[in-house]
């Protein structure tokens, strides 16, 4: 009897290792897509600004779409948001 519960006690033990595994390998696969999505999204979104006002709407956004942008970098654009 005590040999089944050393195999059950072991099998929980893989199957909780290979769960955590898994959900590891997806976390640092999420993270590390997202800053490729993000850094291509900046790219695109400073290409597009226009040099003499920054502030103002480039081509392919809308002023929501912009705004947005323009709030994930307070920092770039303090003088566009609203205090």
């Amino acid at each position: 009897m005590a040999d089944i519960s050393k195999i059950i006690l072991y099998m929980l033990v893989a199957v909780l290792a290979i769960v955590i595994a898994f959900s590891v390998y997806n976390y640092i696969k999420k993270t590390s897509s997202n800053i490729d999505y993000n850094s291509a999204e900046f790219n695109k979104a400073l290409a597009a600004q226009d040099p003499l006002d920054k502030c103002k709407t480039p081509a392919g956004y809308t002023d929501e779409s912009w705004r947005e942008h323009m709030g994930h970098h307070p920092d770039m654009y303090k003088e566009c948001l609203p205090n």
